[in-house]
């Protein structure tokens, strides 16, 4: 179910919040142990937020326009008295003492956290086969991968286990899984969305944003998170243009090079051709030299900014313990992490 459809069954009064908890729950017993998109649930308490947010419907006192609808947050986005690992051995045992400043939004606006999903280890993978606690599967076809490293996040809205979930971006981290599964995923623009107690992977690129089946859903998750925020510096205020009926639209020729695959190539001209039938403006073949560059450009950012965030995790807390912090690291930090920093 979408995020729109389930917020006018919950309007009308059709389903209750507690309902649709109920049915998050089951499908995520009955399909969750093939594709492990969940790392965490949490039933009693979401059940509990469920029906606290039933009342405040009876009572018109609605936090918000998506107080009661179920959803996840991957597991690098900390949630306060909740294991939160970024999918690491070096973090299982870890209980985050605070809320990131999305979650505690999100709390506000009522919307009930069913529990946290994989992901790759720190964020760093594309495939959704670097989790310390196991490889998620694409809910469209379990033989292949969910893409990353919201892997858990992308293919829980997927196969419908919560009709909107959060991840974090990179460098593709919340696009590609949603793509994968053939959902809808937002990498929001840079400061946009407060960063406050995400697990940093590489700061200046980092960014928390929604996946849903829709485009609207996506919009209707990113409105509850987005906003600046005095616990992140970076965070700054948005400048939202007003919709237009049509829209001038540039596709930029770099994103038709060699080793396209003929079927999306051929979705995408489908997608254009769409667009320009309902009268918007197509400019074709637009020229930005920087994207020739843009992956050698990531890969001297990522790994110095990673090899920098990653040295907080140590295992042990203060003294001199150079042999032991070794074995730690190597015991607690999983292979595509100790590539990256290398």
């Amino acid at each position: 179910m979408t995020v729109e459809a389930m917020l006018h069954k919950l309007e009308s009064g059709e389903v209750t919040s507690e309902s649709l908890v109920r049915d998050c729950f089951a499908a995520i017993e009955t399909q969750d142990e093939a594709i492990h998109a969940f790392v965490r649930t949490y039933k009693d308490e979401a059940l509990k937020q469920a029906r606290e947010s039933d009342a405040r419907r009876v009572q018109g006192k609605l936090r918000s326009p998506l107080d009661g609808v179920p959803i996840a947050i991957k597991d690098n986005i900390s949630y306060q008295d909740h294991i939160t690992s970024s999918g690491s051995r070096m973090l299982e045992h870890y209980e985050s003492p605070f809320d990131a400043t999305v979650v505690a939004k999100l709390k506000a606006a009522g919307a009930v956290i069913i529990g946290q999903t994989n992901m790759d280890e720190f964020a760093m993978g594309g495939s959704g086969e670097n989790s310390a606690f196991g490889v998620t599967r694409n809910p469209l076809d379990h033989a292949r991968v969910p893409g990353g490293s919201s892997s858990g996040s992308a293919s829980a809205v997927g196969a419908g286990m919560v009709p909107l979930a959060y991840g974090s971006d990179t460098g593709g981290s919340i696009r590609q899984p949603a793509a994968y599964c053939g959902v809808t995923g937002l990498k929001p623009t840079y400061g946009a969305v407060s960063r406050y107690g995400l697990h940093a992977m590489a700061s200046s690129l980092d960014q928390i944003g929604p996946i849903a089946k829709t485009v609207a859903g996506v919009k209707a998750g990113f409105d509850l998170i987005k906003g600046i925020d005095s616990l992140d510096s970076t965070s700054r205020e948005g400048v939202y243009l007003p919709t237009k009926e049509r829209y001038t639209i540039g596709v930029p020729k770099q994103f038709f090079g060699e080793g396209l695959d003929v079927r999306i190539k051929a979705v995408v001209e489908s997608t254009i051709t769409r667009l320009e039938s309902a009268g918007h403006t197509i400019v074709r073949d637009i020229d930005i030299p920087l994207l020739n560059s843009s992956l050698a450009i990531y890969y001297v950012i990522v790994p110095a900014e990673v090899s920098s965030n990653m040295a907080r995790y140590d295992g042990i807390r203060y003294g001199q313990h150079a042999t032991t912090v070794a074995a730690s690291r190597t015991e607690g930090l999983g292979p595509e992490v100790k590539r990256r920093i290398i």
